[in-house]
């Protein structure tokens, strides 16, 4: 176990910078130069005193930017190792204080998300496995394909105009409200739950669906297991059969969608926040990219790639975790 760990944390390491460096080339590539629009802002407030490209060439010795990008990726990835990511030159601080103000709003929504996903597409999933080609199985899979079909802005903009334009019963935007620095404890609690009904909802219709189809999928492979069988014939209850031994070995191959988890808590819901203008990391991130930050959007795209190798190696730990059979040679 311990040479095949080791393996995989090298496999990543390896990954990641090389994802790194495609990430890095394609921004530097980019049309967008947010260095230009500062050196003109400086040159503009120094009354003429100052040439904007004679600043524009500081700003790229200072921010390593007047180097090809092979020479510009390695004093960056130097950097980084030393846990030096720069600072953000569109919010103006270190971008790890931005990725820790805002990370936390994006986890939260992502949580609760997780809770209402699972609350409901599990046990429906489970129900049309039970129910398989009756009325209530046709039901949920249409509703699942309705789910996995439709896309997230859509899903946000309809929301945003039956409950927020036309009903007038949930704030339009933002998390918190006008009035927000008024309120009691409470209140403020309730005022952020407010705002996170239709961006939760949102990202939970999006996650139902496949977790809801898997489930159903793999829970009728089970349910069709001669030990099933042998259990139903000693006479044991249905729902015994079906809580007790079938749901259990559904959740091995549900271990592979739980290992995708952790890039989603943390990587915040780009097009969501952005669309409800919640200010989590999605939404940081988004701004930054557009603006050509490429301290911050470095940082942001290497951190999901370390979640990602770091989600697919705990992956393979709970297969053993879950299933005895399961075992490295």
């Amino acid at each position: 176990m311990w040479k095949f760990l080791l393996r995989r944390i090298l496999l990543g390491i390896l990954i990641v910078i090389l994802g790194a460096f495609v990430t890095y080339t394609v921004i530097r590539l980019l049309p967008t130069d947010y260095l230009k629009k500062m050196a003109r802002q400086f040159a503009a407030s120094s009354n003429g005193r100052i040439k904007w490209e004679d600043m524009y060439e500081s700003l790229k010795i200072q921010y390593g930017m007047n180097t090809n990008v092979v020479f510009g990726y390695v004093k960056w990835l130097g950097d980084a190792i030393t846990g030096n990511f720069g600072d953000s030159w569109m919010y103006m601080k270190p971008v790890t204080a931005v990725f820790s103000e805002v990370i936390w709003w994006s986890v939260l929504m992502n949580v609760i998300t997780l809770i209402v996903e699972v609350l409901i597409s599990i046990p429906l999933g489970i129900l049309a496995a039970r129910k398989q080609y009756h009325f209530t199985d046709y039901a949920v899979t249409v509703f699942a394909l309705a789910c996995i079909s439709l896309p997230s802005f859509y899903i946000g903009t309809v929301f945003k105009y039956v409950f927020a334009v036309k009903l007038n019963i949930l704030p339009l935007y933002g998390l918190t409200g006008r009035m927000y620095e008024q309120l009691s404890t409470l209140g403020k609690i309730g005022d952020i739950a407010q705002h996170l009904i239709m961006p939760v909802a949102t990202l939970a219709i999006l996650s139902i669906g496949s977790l809801m189809r898997f489930t159903r999928t793999n829970m009728l492979e089970v349910l069709n297991s001669d030990y099933i069988r042998t259990a139903r014939a000693k006479g044991l209850n249905e729902k015994v059969v079906v809580n007790k031994h079938a749901f259990r070995n559904t959740l091995i191959p549900l271990v592979t969608v739980f290992s995708g988890l952790l890039p989603s808590f943390f990587g915040g819901a780009m097009i969501t926040e952005t669309i409800f203008q919640i200010p989590g990391i999605g939404y940081k991130s988004f701004q930054a990219m557009l603006q050509g930050d490429i301290p911050f959007a470095m940082f942001y795209t290497t951190f999901l790639m370390v979640l990602t190798q770091v989600s697919l190696i705990l992956s393979d730990i709970m297969y053993g975790l879950v299933d005895p059979r399961v075992r490295v040679n």
